[in-house]
């Protein structure tokens, strides 16, 4: 059930001050553990290690020996100038490692790692390294009123437990292993509970990457539906997204765009160093619009927006769109830990009649998701 009333609000407030007076750092409880031991081990060589590289490096500082996978084709090899390990090699080393799992299916993976005798195996949230530099600057009452006003919005209860599990998960290191497992669902952007697909959607796929979400979506609909209109920036996903747009027989009805999407149209700096191509930093160059702008003559019934982190700028450049026609909203809010108010306050904001949802689509700490629907 929503929680919608004042003794709720303060129930939730008075929790998280109770939470923030135990002065969790996380990222110093990092630090602490891999100083602990001669050698850090990521295990898993896929995504989820390339993308945490740079945010180890640049809050932990700590060298990663080595990183290890089940996989024999990996062995030897260097990903990101870090050499992977076999786990029979990592035996050897079982009782002076410190091994943070990268992989998205952690319980698996954590317990192969328990079963080959290592002794300390860890999650790893990469957005919580960094949402630690905010925790230490921002005022308790003033946290606790945001989260406790995101809650109050919230329409259904397991929105409600996934904001808990995000809020515990933080705040409390005694969350346990499974905070976010204990939660996790299928179908991403589209959780039948929440989204109902009609004959007619026009999608907004803002962060389209290679098509994998417009593939589901033609594949949800049945093909049944009137346009979709593809963003991505980055010209190596673009180009993906080119070929699989190709050989989908909806290719008519699908527009792509080698663009971002922001709250201007500029060009701007973005970084391709790891799995985020987060806009405004690094060296690549793209180009930026509004979606106000480059749609402002389409009908949009869905957007759904996965942008490293730019969500908000672009929400204010789709603004006219949203409180004019009030499509369907599927906004990641995982990349930034403000934004697990800002951008629920804000939706309800432009739209007051909106009804917003949380759902979470990891075992990890990634892909987490406001929906919003009329």
């Amino acid at each position: 059930m929503p929680m919608n009333n004042a003794t709720s609000a303060l129930q939730v407030r008075n929790h998280i001050i109770e939470l923030l007076a135990k002065k969790r750092n996380y990222q110093q409880e990092i630090k602490d553990l891999a100083s602990q031991y001669e050698y850090v081990v990521f295990y898993g060589c896929g995504m989820i290690l390339n993308s945490i590289i740079d945010t180890w490096n640049q809050y932990i500082g700590r060298k990663i020996d080595f990183c290890c996978d089940r996989d024999s084709e990996k062995w030897g090899k260097s990903f990101r100038g870090i050499k992977c390990i076999s786990p029979q090699e990592l035996t050897a080393i079982k009782d002076r490692c410190a091994v943070f799992v990268t992989i998205g299916k952690f319980r698996a993976a954590y317990d192969f790692l328990q079963g080959i005798g290592i002794a300390s195996v860890n999650q790893i949230f990469k957005y919580d390294i960094v949402a630690a530099e905010l925790l230490h600057k921002i005022q308790p009452a003033e946290l606790a009123e945001h989260l406790s006003q995101t809650c109050n919005v919230l329409s259904d209860a397991q929105s409600v437990k996934v904001f808990e599990a995000i809020v515990n998960r933080i705040f409390d290191c005694k969350s346990g292993l499974d905070v976010m497992a204990d939660v996790c669902e299928k179908n991403q952007y589209f959780p039948t509970d929440i989204i109902k697909l009609s004959d007619h959607e026009s999608l907004v796929d803002g962060g389209a990457f290679d098509g994998d979400t417009i593939a589901d979506f033609a594949r949800r609909t049945h093909g049944l539906f009137d346009n979709i209109f593809a963003f991505e920036m980055d010209e190596i996903n673009f180009n993906a997204l080119r070929e699989n747009v190709r050989k989908m027989p909806e290719q008519d009805r699908i527009k792509i765009f080698n663009l971002g999407i922001w709250d201007r149209e500029c060009d701007i700096t973005y970084s391709t160093e790891s799995a985020d191509s987060s806009i405004g930093e690094g060296a690549a160059h793209g180009h930026v619009v509004t979606l106000d702008d480059a749609l402002k003559n389409e009908k949009v019934t869905f957007i759904k927006m996965d942008i490293e982190g730019a969500e908000p700028q672009a929400l204010r450049g789709a603004q006219n769109i949203i409180r004019t026609q009030k499509p369907k909203l599927a906004i990641c809010i995982y990349h930034d830990f403000k934004h697990l108010w800002e951008i629920p306050l804000y939706i309800k904001e432009l739209v007051p009649e909106y009804k917003i949802y949380l759902r979470h689509h990891t075992d990890l700490a990634y892909e987490t998701v406001c929906y919003a629907m009329v």
